[in-house]
């Protein structure tokens, strides 16, 4: 069970930042850091 929960999470993210990058590419925007907020 606990394989299938992180994959879900692994195909969640996945999923958000594929979302994320499509309408970045649609819309034509550049990804500035400094908009983003937070550091790592």
């Amino acid at each position: 069970m606990r394989t299938k929960g992180r994959r879900r999470a692994v195909v969640a993210v996945a999923r958000k930042l594929a979302v994320l990058l499509h309408r970045m590419w649609v819309d034509g925007t550049e990804f500035r850091q400094d908009q983003v907020g937070g550091s790592a």
